[in-house]
Protein backbone atom coordinates (compact mmCIF):
# COMPACT_ATOMS: atom_id res chain seq x y z
CA UNK A 1 0.00 0.00 0.00
CA UNK A 2 0.68 3.62 0.05
CA UNK A 3 2.41 4.90 2.88
CA UNK A 4 0.65 6.08 5.42
CA UNK A 5 2.43 9.32 6.60
CA UNK A 6 2.40 11.15 10.21
CA UNK A 7 5.13 14.24 9.92
CA UNK A 8 8.83 12.32 9.07
CA UNK A 9 7.04 9.24 10.47
CA UNK A 10 5.87 5.94 7.58
CA UNK A 11 3.74 3.61 8.04
CA UNK A 12 4.54 0.85 5.23
CA UNK A 13 1.93 -2.05 5.06
CA UNK A 14 2.84 -5.06 3.03
CA UNK A 15 -0.32 -6.39 0.88
CA UNK A 16 -0.47 -10.00 0.28
CA UNK A 17 -3.07 -11.62 -2.03
CA UNK A 18 -2.75 -15.38 -0.50
CA UNK A 19 -4.72 -16.52 2.55
CA UNK A 20 -1.58 -17.97 4.26
CA UNK A 21 1.45 -20.08 3.45
CA UNK A 22 0.92 -23.88 2.11
CA UNK A 23 3.61 -27.08 2.14
CA UNK A 24 6.21 -26.14 0.17
CA UNK A 25 5.65 -22.33 -0.35
CA UNK A 26 8.58 -20.37 0.13
CA UNK A 27 8.24 -16.61 1.06
CA UNK A 28 11.28 -13.96 0.94
CA UNK A 29 11.39 -10.27 2.01
CA UNK A 30 14.11 -8.26 1.43
CA UNK A 31 14.24 -4.51 3.24
CA UNK A 32 16.76 -1.60 2.87
CA UNK A 33 15.73 1.45 4.46
CA UNK A 34 18.43 4.22 3.25
CA UNK A 35 20.25 6.70 5.79
CA UNK A 36 17.80 8.79 8.04
CA UNK A 37 14.32 6.34 7.01
CA UNK A 38 11.95 6.77 10.10
CA UNK A 39 9.17 4.17 8.98
CA UNK A 40 7.29 1.08 11.05
CA UNK A 41 7.04 -1.89 8.65
CA UNK A 42 3.61 -3.58 9.17
CA UNK A 43 1.92 -6.72 7.70
CA UNK A 44 -2.33 -6.80 6.57
CA UNK A 45 -3.47 -8.96 9.10
CA UNK A 46 -2.40 -12.54 10.96
CA UNK A 47 -0.24 -14.99 9.50
CA UNK A 48 -1.78 -18.56 8.97
CA UNK A 49 0.04 -21.10 8.66
CA UNK A 50 -1.94 -24.15 7.14
CA UNK A 51 -1.97 -27.58 7.52
CA UNK A 52 1.60 -28.48 4.94
CA UNK A 53 0.65 -32.00 4.73
CA UNK A 54 4.25 -33.20 5.47
CA UNK A 55 5.93 -30.49 3.49
CA UNK A 56 7.87 -27.16 4.92
CA UNK A 57 6.40 -23.47 4.55
CA UNK A 58 9.27 -21.30 4.96
CA UNK A 59 10.34 -17.39 5.39
CA UNK A 60 13.64 -15.90 4.60
CA UNK A 61 13.71 -11.95 5.90
CA UNK A 62 16.53 -10.12 5.37
CA UNK A 63 16.16 -6.37 6.60
CA UNK A 64 19.53 -3.84 6.07
CA UNK A 65 18.70 -0.37 8.79
CA UNK A 66 21.16 2.23 6.91
CA UNK A 67 22.96 5.64 9.22
CA UNK A 68 20.99 7.29 11.73
CA UNK A 69 17.47 5.69 10.60
CA UNK A 70 14.69 4.94 12.84
CA UNK A 71 12.62 1.83 11.98
CA UNK A 72 9.84 -0.96 13.82
CA UNK A 73 9.63 -4.06 12.09
CA UNK A 74 6.49 -5.12 13.72
CA UNK A 75 3.98 -8.01 11.84
CA UNK A 76 1.03 -9.08 13.32
CA UNK A 77 1.35 -12.73 14.76
CA UNK A 78 1.95 -15.93 12.96
CA UNK A 79 -0.66 -18.84 13.38
CA UNK A 80 0.68 -22.57 13.16
CA UNK A 81 -2.29 -24.44 12.46
CA UNK A 82 -2.88 -28.16 12.98
CA UNK A 83 -0.16 -30.10 11.04
CA UNK A 84 2.00 -27.26 10.01
CA UNK A 85 6.17 -27.52 9.32
CA UNK A 86 7.05 -24.06 9.39
CA UNK A 87 10.63 -22.61 9.26
CA UNK A 88 11.52 -18.59 9.68
CA UNK A 89 14.71 -17.07 9.42
CA UNK A 90 15.39 -13.69 9.77
CA UNK A 91 18.91 -11.88 9.28
CA UNK A 92 19.08 -7.80 10.62
CA UNK A 93 21.87 -5.51 9.87
CA UNK A 94 22.04 -2.74 11.89
CA UNK A 95 24.14 0.46 11.63
CA UNK A 96 25.17 1.41 15.29
CA UNK A 97 23.86 5.27 14.49
CA UNK A 98 20.56 3.64 13.90
CA UNK A 99 17.76 2.86 16.27
CA UNK A 100 15.67 -0.63 15.26
CA UNK A 101 12.64 -2.40 16.75
CA UNK A 102 11.81 -5.72 15.91
CA UNK A 103 8.84 -7.98 16.62
CA UNK A 104 7.91 -11.33 16.44
CA UNK A 105 4.59 -12.52 18.44
CA UNK A 106 3.40 -16.49 17.39
CA UNK A 107 0.51 -18.22 19.29
CA UNK A 108 0.26 -21.97 19.87
CA UNK A 109 -2.21 -22.90 17.22
CA UNK A 110 -5.97 -22.05 16.66
CA UNK A 111 -6.98 -21.69 20.15
CA UNK A 112 -10.41 -20.95 19.66
CA UNK A 113 -10.57 -23.89 17.38
CA UNK A 114 -9.73 -26.42 19.80
CA UNK A 115 -5.52 -26.87 18.59
CA UNK A 116 -3.01 -26.31 20.78
CA UNK A 117 0.47 -27.19 20.15
CA UNK A 118 -0.89 -29.30 17.03
CA UNK A 119 1.72 -28.34 14.81
CA UNK A 120 4.22 -30.91 13.22
CA UNK A 121 6.84 -28.06 14.31
CA UNK A 122 7.32 -24.39 14.19
CA UNK A 123 10.91 -22.26 14.32
CA UNK A 124 11.99 -19.25 14.35
CA UNK A 125 15.80 -18.24 13.72
CA UNK A 126 16.89 -14.55 14.28
CA UNK A 127 20.18 -13.14 14.04
CA UNK A 128 20.57 -9.28 15.09
CA UNK A 129 24.10 -7.50 13.78
CA UNK A 130 25.44 -4.36 14.72
CA UNK A 131 28.12 -3.12 12.42
CA UNK A 132 29.51 -6.54 11.85
CA UNK A 133 29.50 -7.89 15.58
CA UNK A 134 26.27 -9.90 16.26
CA UNK A 135 24.50 -8.85 18.88
CA UNK A 136 21.76 -11.12 19.55
CA UNK A 137 20.11 -14.23 18.46
CA UNK A 138 17.57 -16.00 18.91
CA UNK A 139 16.09 -19.18 18.11
CA UNK A 140 12.37 -20.66 19.05
CA UNK A 141 11.42 -24.20 18.33
CA UNK A 142 8.69 -25.86 19.10
CA UNK A 143 8.13 -29.75 18.33
CA UNK A 144 5.64 -30.85 20.24
CA UNK A 145 6.20 -34.62 19.45
CA UNK A 146 9.46 -34.07 21.94
CA UNK A 147 8.32 -31.81 24.49
CA UNK A 148 5.34 -30.82 26.74
CA UNK A 149 4.85 -27.28 26.33
CA UNK A 150 2.31 -26.47 28.80
CA UNK A 151 4.80 -28.24 32.33
CA UNK A 152 6.37 -25.12 34.71
CA UNK A 153 9.51 -23.49 32.59
CA UNK A 154 7.65 -23.56 29.72
CA UNK A 155 4.44 -21.83 28.19
CA UNK A 156 2.24 -23.20 31.37
CA UNK A 157 -1.28 -22.17 30.53
CA UNK A 158 -0.30 -19.37 28.35
CA UNK A 159 -1.14 -19.93 24.71
CA UNK A 160 0.53 -16.70 22.90
CA UNK A 161 4.44 -15.80 22.54
CA UNK A 162 6.13 -12.92 22.34
CA UNK A 163 9.74 -11.66 21.69
CA UNK A 164 10.96 -7.91 20.91
CA UNK A 165 14.25 -6.39 20.26
CA UNK A 166 15.31 -3.35 20.27
CA UNK A 167 18.70 -1.35 19.57
CA UNK A 168 20.05 1.89 20.16
CA UNK A 169 23.22 3.64 20.29
CA UNK A 170 22.48 5.77 23.16
CA UNK A 171 22.34 3.60 26.07
CA UNK A 172 20.38 5.88 28.79
CA UNK A 173 17.55 5.86 26.43
CA UNK A 174 17.75 1.32 26.69
CA UNK A 175 18.15 1.88 30.35
CA UNK A 176 14.77 3.97 30.85
CA UNK A 177 13.28 1.63 28.35
CA UNK A 178 13.69 -1.23 30.38
CA UNK A 179 12.39 1.10 33.54
CA UNK A 180 9.23 1.69 31.58
CA UNK A 181 9.03 -2.08 30.49
CA UNK A 182 9.29 -3.15 34.42
CA UNK A 183 6.85 -0.93 35.55
CA UNK A 184 4.01 -1.65 32.70
CA UNK A 185 4.14 -4.96 32.83
CA UNK A 186 1.66 -5.33 35.56
CA UNK A 187 -0.93 -4.16 33.93
CA UNK A 188 -0.49 -6.62 31.14
CA UNK A 189 -2.47 -9.96 31.56
CA UNK A 190 0.53 -12.36 31.41
CA UNK A 191 4.21 -13.02 32.30
CA UNK A 192 6.63 -9.87 30.81
CA UNK A 193 10.98 -10.21 30.92
CA UNK A 194 13.89 -7.79 30.09
CA UNK A 195 17.27 -8.68 29.97
CA UNK A 196 20.36 -6.82 28.10
CA UNK A 197 21.52 -7.99 24.87
CA UNK A 198 25.41 -8.39 24.13
CA UNK A 199 23.94 -4.76 22.48
CA UNK A 200 20.53 -3.55 22.67
CA UNK A 201 17.62 -5.17 24.72
CA UNK A 202 14.98 -7.96 24.57
CA UNK A 203 11.75 -8.33 25.62
CA UNK A 204 10.22 -11.67 26.33
CA UNK A 205 6.39 -12.19 26.95
CA UNK A 206 3.71 -15.22 27.78
CA UNK A 207 -0.02 -14.22 27.21
CA UNK A 208 -3.22 -15.49 26.61
CA UNK A 209 -4.29 -13.29 23.73
CA UNK A 210 -2.16 -12.28 20.46
CA UNK A 211 -3.98 -8.83 21.05
CA UNK A 212 -2.47 -8.41 24.76
CA UNK A 213 1.19 -8.86 23.77
CA UNK A 214 0.71 -7.05 20.06
CA UNK A 215 -0.62 -3.71 22.35
CA UNK A 216 2.68 -4.37 25.27
CA UNK A 217 4.49 -4.13 22.53
CA UNK A 218 2.66 -1.24 20.58
CA UNK A 219 3.05 1.04 24.08
CA UNK A 220 6.94 -0.27 23.93
CA UNK A 221 7.18 0.89 20.14
CA UNK A 222 5.24 4.08 20.70
CA UNK A 223 7.88 5.20 24.15
CA UNK A 224 10.23 4.01 21.65
CA UNK A 225 9.45 7.02 19.12
CA UNK A 226 9.02 9.61 21.35
CA UNK A 227 11.77 9.55 23.81
CA UNK A 228 13.76 9.06 20.71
Amino acid sequence: MHPFRNGTHSDIMMMAASAGLLGGDHFMLDLDFGTGSNATFLSQSYEKVFNTDGKIASKDISIQVGPEAKICYMPYPAIPFAGSNYQSRATVKIHPTATFIYADIFTCGRTGMGEFFAMEKFQSKSLFYVGDQLAFADHTLLNPREFDYTKIGFWQNYTHNGMMYIYSPDNEFLNHLKIFVRNNSPVMNGVVGVTNAYKGVVIRTLAMRGETIWDFFESVKEFYIQEM
